[in-house]
């Protein structure tokens, strides 16, 4: 049965080493940089054609020209489009004082994170209220600072975003990166919705009901390193042109004592697989 497999992929691989490298070309394009490093271990002519700045040109994102006019270096810097490509995926990129990014190097979609300074929170303004702890930043999904709450209130937090930030035709997941420490208090269920305006004006939005309790999660609750949490609040499409703005926000419905009890580090937009 493998052998057969073996020997149907080693056909498929013939057959599109022998298209015109146009077609080919364009075929490749309209995979992804998964797919094309993969296809280019299979032949030298897949080979020529998966590494030309045709195809990467393709998996670049739109506004790349003016994310490299912000870096140190610009496009001399790089002989070809894959290998600015492969630059672009290794580092963190701003998108404003608070918004962060990062070029998945998989799908050529850029993961945008939401700071928690940037996320409007419950008494977030008040300093008496909060304690803002710096972390080193090890990754991109590390807030600078992290909010730790004050006393008994429904817990609130919201974040937006312009939609042309993002990269366009994508399915997006927004998650909300935060850590709990169940033996100070505990958090009450939670509302979670997320709104988007397209570029006709026909928003959407779309709800879900969680629950931020380790003890109590269900499949939205996933565990990250170093204690840290993610739990899915919703998901969103962005189309071609779409301008509009993304509003993600999570609310109490259910009075939980989190004084102490969580810390958060922002909300990540991360496409979906």
């Amino acid at each position: 049965m493998e052998e057969m497999e073996r020997e149907k992929t080693r056909e498929e691989m013939d057959f599109l080493s022998a298209l015109p490298e146009c077609l080919l070309t364009a075929i490749l394009s309209r995979t992804s940089p998964r797919d094309v490093c993969r296809s280019s271990a299979a032949s030298k002519e897949l080979r020529s054609v998966a590494e030309s700045d045709a195809v990467w040109e393709r998996f670049l994102p739109s506004d790349h020209g003016d994310i490299i006019s912000g870096l140190a270096y610009g496009p001399a810097a790089f002989s070809t489009k894959k290998q600015l490509y492969e630059s672009l995926t290794e580092i963190v990129l701003n998108v404003g004082e608070r918004q962060r990014f990062k070029i998945d190097k998989g799908s050529g979609k850029k993961r945008v994170v939401l700071e928690a300074r940037e996320l409007a929170i419950t008494w977030g303004s008040v300093p008496e209220y909060w304690e803002w702890i710096r972390l080193p930043r090890t990754s991109m999904c590390r807030s600078s600072e992290v909010p730790e709450p004050p006393e008994e209130r429904l817990f609130d937090l919201k974040g937006k975003i312009e939609a042309r930030l993002l990269s366009p035709e994508t399915t997006y997941v927004a998650y909300l990166m935060f850590k709990t420490w169940a033996s100070y208090g505990s958090l009450g269920r939670a509302k979670t919705y997320v709104r988007f305006a397209g570029k006709k004006g026909d928003g959407y939005e779309t709800t879900n009901i969680v629950n931020l309790e380790p003890a109590k999660s269900s499949h939205h609750l996933r565990k990250r390193t170093e204690g840290w949490m993610e739990i899915a609040l919703g998901e969103f499409f962005t189309g071609q042109g779409d301008n509009g703005e993304v509003e993600i926000r999570l609310m109490e419905v259910e009075q939980g004592n989190w004084k102490g009890v969580i810390s958060v580090q922002g909300i990540v937009l991360r496409p979906k697989v």
